[in-house]
């Protein structure tokens, strides 16, 4: 009943007839009245909060004393004055807008929008919203941005810092290896200028020899030399026959000018591998840089350091290793019989004192010819083994091979070399003889000894075509 009669309440004020709406209505005409209105009605609520969002936008009236406390019921204001004071400022308000849009800029006067426009401004997702101040944030959002890092950016700075630590690191250890390497001075070389010479090619000669240092200058057993050509990509491993008849001329050991005929092998044995490198320059026209030493018990660390290597052997090799193995067992203190093979096999798998055996080998087969080969062999192996090692492997590798070299390459040379050899290690390798199966004919020396004579135009030729591609 109380409803109906609020309904017939309504009707008579043409007001609206819905329940809540009539409640709103009510709340309106009780707002009105609080906030004396009088005859300019609020139609809507939310005008009469924006005005009074703009009431309090423009600061407090003058007659307002801020920071006095009073006590309670003294001095106190009723709503009829505040309402007073209200609309006395709302004018004076007005008007100071005004003079302060007309002094002041465009970006000032954006920025005097009212409470009540701003609200207008509603955040939509997914849209660009606008500021208070009318402005995109596009700005605090490139910022944002900004401070996130690109993927690919800090990918590419993480892979450079490892590479320049990894850079480091290597240089470090490249330093250390060739520390081990024992250097000396250079001796006096008398033949340099062969023909057969260019900066493409460096020309290394690799000296083994039966005895247990350098200093002894035994005849040497073994003279590779090992030719990196950087324009062809290839390694070149030369071996030299040590009975080959040719002309021994430079300076001996002992400073004094040599001029005689007599086995190649026999020039480490008068003056070094400073006479050893004169004579085959001189004889067969090549350029030689520099000398590597290694004594041929050496030989036994460097395989047991990379593990070992594959061989194919016969039985009648198996058969003939044994007496080199016999006189190397003495020598490393094992027993009699150690690493004796009873018979041969393809990629039969040895060890350092079964690899040295093989390569001295002599008496099986076409003697020094083959052995030349077999020697040429194991260095090969030894290459690809340590190629495809771990690093591991490879550090005991380096430091097995440095610590029994000896060079007369300085340390700066040594470095540059060891790089050399690192962007070398896709090089085709491959390998000759000198002389080769039409460039000898056997004869006897002076005194009884059985020799190779070489035509030596024939290696001549030969060692520009395979070395330098001439």
């Amino acid at each position: 009943m109380a409803n109906k009669d609020r309904q017939q309440n309504y009707t008579n004020d043409n007001k609206p007839q819905d329940y809540y709406e009539q409640e709103y209505q009510r709340q309106l005409d009780e707002f009105n009245r609080i906030s004396g209105a009088g005859g300019q009605r609020v139609q809507q609520i939310d005008e009469g909060v924006n005005d009074f969002d703009d009431y309090y936008d423009a600061g407090y009236p003058d007659d307002h004393t801020q920071g006095t406390a009073q006590p309670y019921g003294q001095g106190s204001r009723s709503s009829s004055d505040y309402a007073g004071s209200y609309r006395e400022s709302t004018p004076r308000r007005q008007t100071q807008n005004r003079q302060s849009k007309q002094r002041g800029s465009g970006k000032s006067a954006k920025s005097n929008k009212t409470s009540a426009q701003r609200r207008n401004n509603d955040l939509q997702f997914g849209k660009n919203n606008k500021s208070r101040n009318g402005q995109t944030n596009k700005k605090g959002k490139n910022k944002v941005e900004n401070k996130k890092r690109h993927p690919i950016k800090t990918f590419f700075k993480v892979l450079i810092i490892i590479l320049l630590v990894v850079f480091i690191l290597a240089n470090v250890l490249i330093w250390r290896y060739i520390g081990m390497v024992n250097k000396v001075e250079r001796g006096q070389r008398a033949n340099t200028e062969a023909s057969m010479n260019s900066s493409d090619v460096r020309n290394i000669l690799l000296i083994g020899s039966d005895t247990r240092n350098a200093d002894e200058r035994g005849r040497t057993d073994s003279m590779i030399l090992l030719s990196i050509n950087s324009t062809t990509k290839e390694i070149t491993m030369t071996s030299f026959m040590r009975d080959m008849y040719v002309n021994i001329k430079g300076v001996d050991a002992d400073g004094n000018d040599i001029d005689t005929w007599s086995k190649l092998n026999a020039a480490y044995v008068y003056g070094g591998a400073e006479l050893l490198m004169d004579t085959i320059e001189y004889n067969f026209d090549i350029a030689v840089d520099d000398y590597v030493y290694i004594d041929f018990l050496s030989f036994v660390d460097i395989v047991d350091a990379v593990g070992g290597i594959e061989l194919d052997i016969s039985d009648e090799e198996a058969e003939g290793m044994k007496p080199p193995m016999a006189e190397q067992n003495k020598l490393l203190g094992n027993k009699k019989g150690t690493d004796y093979l009873d018979k041969g096999g393809k990629k039969l798998h040895v060890n350092g004192n079964q690899a040295l055996a093989y390569a001295r080998l002599r008496y099986v087969g076409n003697a020094d010819f083959q052995r030349t080969e077999r020697q040429r062999t194991v260095i090969t192996k030894i290459i690809e083994k340590a190629k495809s090692s771990d690093p591991l492997t490879i550090d005991k590798f380096a430091k097995a091979s440095m610590s029994h070299l000896t060079t007369n390459m300085s340390q700066t040379q040594l470095f540059a070399l060891t790089y050399k050899a690192i962007f070398s290690m896709n090089y085709e390798i491959k390998s000759m003889r000198i002389p080769d199966d039409d460039s000898y004919s056997y004869g006897t020396s002076s005194d009884g000894q059985s020799i190779l004579e070489v035509d030596f135009e024939a290696c001549k030729a030969l060692l520009r075509k395979e070395i330098y591609n001439q």
